[in-house]
């Protein structure tokens, strides 16, 4: 084959999945990883993909790269400060895993220090790719493009055998002190990740006390910090043990 055929054929791969690593295309086009290695420097400065540690991703137009910036910068003075407090207890060194979640999108924006990070989040990839400090890697499987992540059972499976030094992880409810998303494998991929992590954080706002969604990760109290903007009220402290640090 080919490099222009096996290039083509790389962005058909790209245009359906959004991500390709360097593994996936040496096992697919049955070349070695310098030549895969080759092509993909060929496609990034083409401006058609991003680089990315192990792989690359879709390039997307200007309208889909404003959307992204939109995502980045409407993080509001609440997330931002909920973000600050939670980088503050990451220490360097350290292995991590970043939810999807636009309060843990303000906290990618001001890492400050070398870590190694796992994500599924598309945001979370396309914030990282040009950080050195930060040895990224990016989740595969199917794309779920309404909250711009990847769900594969067998890297979910792999997470399930990690253990990392700290996990953070957003909510979208925590009424009655349960943890709560709208997507099942979403949080199917968040159980496997909370099994062995070392430190558990929980990042959300105030207002996501008094809501709730379908699937439920389990009990705040599985967590060992909740960072959130203001103290919560008095009936929703009720709930949570004396051994979860609250900060706000």
């Amino acid at each position: 084959m080919y490099q222009e055929e096996r290039l083509e054929k790389m962005l058909q791969v790209l245009r359906q999945s959004e991500k390709l690593s360097s593994k996936e295309a040496m096992t697919q086009f049955n070349v070695s990883r310098d030549t895969i290695r080759r092509d993909f420097e060929i496609l990034a400065k083409r401006q058609l993909a991003t680089r990315t540690h192990g792989g690359i991703l879709l390039k997307h137009d200007l309208q889909a790269m404003e959307s992204f910036k939109e995502r980045v910068t409407k993080a509001n003075s609440e997330k931002v400060k909920i973000a600050k407090q939670t980088n503050q207890l990451l220490t360097p060194d350290k292995l991590c895993f970043f939810d999807v979640s636009t309060t843990v999108l303000a906290l990618a924006q001001i890492i400050d220090k070398k870590l190694t990070i796992y994500s599924h989040s598309l945001d979370n990839a396309l914030l990282f790719a040009d950080r050195s400090e930060v040895d990224f890697h990016l989740l595969g499987g199917q794309f779920y493009s309404k909250n711009r992540f990847y769900f594969g059972f067998s890297e979910a499976e792999v997470l399930s055998k990690m253990s990392f030094d700290f996990v953070v992880i957003g909510a979208a409810g925590l009424k009655d002190g349960l943890v709560s998303y709208e997507d099942e494998s979403d949080t199917y991929l968040k159980k496997q990740v909370m099994q062995n992590a070392k430190c558990k954080i929980l990042v959300a706002e105030k207002s996501k006390c008094y809501q709730t969604s379908h699937h439920i990760l389990g009990n705040i109290n599985n967590f060992d910090y909740f960072v959130t903007n203001q103290a919560p009220d008095e009936a929703f402290k009720q709930l949570l043990a004396p051994t979860l640090k609250v900060i706000y």
